[in-house]
């Protein structure tokens, strides 16, 4: 059987460019202060300034965001909810256009992009991704190698190899990649206010318009979208490259609908800090059906660049 590499991508995957949820809290703080004293002077950013204040004196009080985001779910609090994705949505587009990309996506793609048949630059056919991750790091680094939104948007954003459990940051309305999105991909290394503004007023202003394309897989309680993915994207894995992803117990519902999807694994890489790996790995076999028991674990030490097994 021909192999088929998945790489499952949490927050650590992206740690080098954007704060973990540890991190969350006192990264906001700082960027709306950021935000108030640097973007240009007009009563526009003082809508997103609130809610970046509003969302960093929350987020201290929760694990995470996303815990947050989930409290205001179940409490029917949709205009909140709402407002967190836009304020979260617009930050993750300045932030990333501030910062280069975390190199290690950049190192990832030199060692596996190639040309197809008609000489355009592709991932390999037997290589996946799934990420929890709602940034657009996976764009900013292949973005780097093409310098051609177009070209970024077939190959990475629309590309049925990659899913989002989460969605994505910065397209507004969601499906469309307008300039809050080519934003994000900026590597000129100066803030893109006005795209980040403009994309929270969007969003807040317009009572017509659509709920930001960043929607945690919770809320969707049939989970139909990831089910139906899996049919074409795990069925045939072979070998699971885990970066970055802790399997918290918060995400059990969704890891085990993936899990139950792996018909051929047969190998599993972990990459994580040292002293990391034995926490991950008891979780991981729990989450194995009895036909897969027998797959074999893999601990990758170091953290400087992606695992890429030899043989992918």
């Amino acid at each position: 059987m021909d192999k088929v590499f998945l790489y499952l991508l949490g927050a650590g995957a992206s740690s080098q460019a954007l704060p973990l949820a540890s991190q969350f809290a006192e990264r906001l703080t700082s960027f709306a202060n950021y935000l108030l004293d640097n973007a240009p002077h007009d009563n526009s950013k003082k809508a997103l300034f609130e809610a970046l204040d509003w969302l960093a004196k929350e987020a201290s009080h929760h694990f995470s965001v996303d815990t947050f985001a989930k409290k205001l779910y179940f409490r029917g609090d949709i205009q909140n909810l709402k407002k967190l994705k836009a304020a979260l949505s617009s930050y993750l587009v300045i932030e990333q256009s501030i910062h280069h990309v975390d190199k290690r996506y950049d190192a990832f793609f030199a060692s596996v992009l190639k040309f197809d048949n008609s000489m355009q630059l592709s991932l390999p056919g037997h290589l996946r991704i799934l990420t929890w991750n709602y940034d657009t790091q996976l764009e900013k680094a292949y973005y780097g190698f093409c310098d051609d939104y177009d070209k970024v948007i077939k190959g990475i954003t629309f590309n049925k190899s990659i899913f989002r459990i989460n969605g994505c940051c910065g397209t507004y309305p969601p499906g469309r990649i307008g300039n809050s999105f080519r934003a994000s991909l900026n590597t000129t290394g100066e803030p893109e206010w006005k795209a980040g503004i403009e994309l929270y007023n969007q969003y807040m202003n317009d009572p017509s318009s659509p709920a930001p394309e960043i929607n945690f897989a919770w809320e969707d309680p049939t989970h139909n979208k990831l089910k139906n993915v899996g049919i074409n994207l795990l069925s045939d894995v072979t070998d699971l490259v885990v970066i970055g992803y802790s399997f918290p117990y918060f995400n059990r519902e969704i890891d085990d609908i993936i899990f139950k999807q792996f018909d051929n694994l047969f190998r599993v890489y972990l990459q994580f800090p040292d002293g990391k790996h034995a926490t991950i790995e008891e979780r991981i076999k729990k989450l194995l059906s009895d036909d897969l028991k027998s797959v074999k674990i893999i601990r990758f030490l170091g953290t400087d660049l992606f695992c890429i097994p030899d043989d992918l």
